[in-house]
């Protein structure tokens, strides 16, 4: 019928401008988000360690807005989609620092996850990237 919904675009770009911050933030002012989905959850081994896990999945409006953003997101400080928080799950707050770190990118989306220790946790770095980078490979909700 040729209508497409105003609303949701607006909202949604509201949204990843305000849950964003830094050159993250700054980028969403310029180009458009069509969709951003967030989860947080928890993983364990045998041994009781526990991660939390954060994924977002960004929606932009063309390809290239998709890659310029994958890459600007990969660079550590450059700001970020902030997690849910923690109090969703009972864990109080958490400190991503975006050091265990994985993305993926297909066509105009981009999914981004972190990994961190929580409950006293005892991943080591490259098990907790490694978490996060198959966290990235999750479908969307």
């Amino acid at each position: 019928m040729g209508l497409r919904q105003v609303k949701r675009t607006v909202k949604q770009q509201a949204e990843c401008v305000a849950t964003s911050f830094g050159q993250i933030r700054e980028f969403f002012t310029a180009h458009r988000c069509t969709y951003l989905e967030r989860v947080l959850f928890t993983v364990a081994d045998a041994d009781g360690n526990t991660a939390v896990v954060s994924v977002a999945w960004v929606g932009l409006s063309s390809r290239s807005h998709a890659a310029e953003f994958d890459s600007l997101i990969g660079i550590h400080g450059n700001g970020d989609i902030t997690p849910l928080g923690g109090q969703l799950l009972e864990l109080g707050e958490i400190d991503f620092t975006g050091l265990r770190y994985g993305s993926d990118r297909d066509g105009t989306a981009v999914t981004v996850a972190e990994a961190e220790n929580v409950l006293g946790g005892r991943f080591d770095h490259d098990s907790l990237d490694a978490i996060a980078e198959i966290a990235a490979f999750l479908p969307r909700v």
